[in-house]
């Protein structure tokens, strides 16, 4: 089962919406969610980069601090969706937005 994680600035909106709307697609893989600032809910640890198989960030500033705090190792495993920072956590153009980009970042057909 493919490991995905989802990152977000501070694990508050973004990524845990993410995390939740890949599993509402019934997508068949394992997810979770955490931010990079020290104050997010769900930090992101070492652990958690070196099990997931594809990090999904929202940003490419959350690539960079993958790449800086982890390697480049890791930083191959990271798609950015591009999501901007100006949503609240279950909002509908979020999750809109997310479905698609989820769907072709991840390679997940339409009825996913």
């Amino acid at each position: 089962m493919k490991k995905v994680l989802m990152v977000c600035t501070g694990n508050k909106d973004r990524s845990p919406t993410a995390a939740m709307v890949l599993a509402e697609m019934c997508a068949p893989m394992w997810v979770t969610s955490a931010g990079t600032e020290p104050w997010a809910k769900n930090q992101v640890t070492i652990e958690l980069v070196e099990e997931a198989d594809v990090i999904c960030v929202m940003e490419e500033a959350h690539r960079r601090h993958i790449r800086e705090r982890f390697g480049e190792a890791h930083a191959e495993k990271v798609v950015v969706l591009d999501v901007p920072d100006n949503y609240v956590c279950w909002e509908d153009k979020l999750i809109q937005l997310l479905k698609g980009k989820l769907r072709a970042a991840l390679g997940l057909t339409k009825g996913t």
